[in-house]
């Protein structure tokens, strides 16, 4: 079947190919990004299965994303997927405001222009970033990428085309009905085992509309999600910054963003959970963002 190419022009300045060189892994999570190009799978409509690419070019202050979509979609399936794709790749938000208040701050002023276009992405679903959220908790990133990729390998949806494998995510009701034992396989403690089963059945059940999260504000989020079993304050921040909205959440608990903190205007003593959020309360709206733009130069 021939694919179909569709280019959309995301907001400059614009850089999400920094973020995914950085924020990428080898094996599947379930996308895969590499050489410029991101590969995935997401599920439009009734559940289907729509694999397509993304191409990224290099150009921060004229950027474009050429979409390549390997099945054939519906008219009404087609604006799904590209609004899905806008939603994941950030395109609509604005970095200029962003800017204009890091110039007032020599520090600020030196990170943005090294950083100049860096966008972070968002996971497709909230219920997908929950779940990475419950996997990465108390261990590294990349020990997180490598069970995350366990559990898309046994649990996730593949196809093929083209000679290339396009993964999506499990689906809630799929882990929902997974045996503790089952997800134990992807090495992941038997408690995580679970919280992930028991939040997919709430999910999958119509007990819990994890979307519907993304029209309250950050207490409203965290009070709900800490209701959850398994899910504390620092997983409810995590979902917010990778699933929801990052510009004003600041993940203080989260032990990359208090290093990051603590190395630019601590001497990389470690400051405490609390001291982050006092601190970083100057930088108002923007103390998400900036907090990203910092966790991203200590990486680089």
């Amino acid at each position: 079947m021939k694919k179909q190419i569709i280019t959309i022009k995301p907001k400059p300045p614009y850089d999400i190919r920094s973020h995914w060189e950085t924020y990428s892994s080898k094996n599947p999570q379930p996308q895969i990004c590499e050489n410029g190009v991101y590969r995935r799978a997401l599920r439009i409509g009734n559940q289907k299965l729509i694999p397509f690419d993304v191409h990224l070019n290099d150009n921060v202050n004229d950027p474009r994303l050429d979409i390549s979509i390997y099945s054939k979609v519906t008219e009404s399936e087609q604006k799904e997927l590209i609004n899905k794709i806008r939603w994941i790749f950030n395109t609509e938000y604005d970095l200029n405001p962003l800017y204009k208040f890091m110039e007032s701050d020599p520090l600020l002023k030196e990170i943005k222009n090294k950083h100049y276009g860096l966008k972070p992405d968002f996971c497709s679903k909230v219920y997908e970033g929950t779940i990475k959220a419950i996997i990465q908790q108390q261990i590294s990133l990349r020990m997180a990428w490598t069970m995350t990729w366990r559990v898309i390998q046994k649990f996730g949806d593949c196809i093929k085309k083209d000679g290339q494998e396009f993964w999506e995510f499990p689906s809630p009701k799929k882990l929902s009905e997974a045996k503790i034992e089952e997800i134990r396989e992807c090495k992941l403690s038997g408690r995580k085992a679970e919280y992930i089963i028991d939040f997919s059945k709430l999910v999958s059940e119509n007990k819990f509309d994890s979307e519907s999260l993304k029209k309250l504000n950050h207490d409203e989020i965290i009070d709900r999600v800490t209701q959850i079993r398994g899910l504390g304050r620092w997983s409810a921040e995590t979902v917010i910054v990778t699933s929801i909205g990052f510009e004003n959440m600041n993940p203080a608990g989260d032990l990359g963003a208090r290093k990051a903190i603590s190395h630019f205007y601590n001497k990389d003593n470690l400051m405490s959970e609390e001291e982050v959020r006092k601190f970083t309360e100057k930088w108002g709206k923007y103390k998400g963002i900036i907090n990203y733009y910092l966790i991203a130069d200590v990486l680089h």
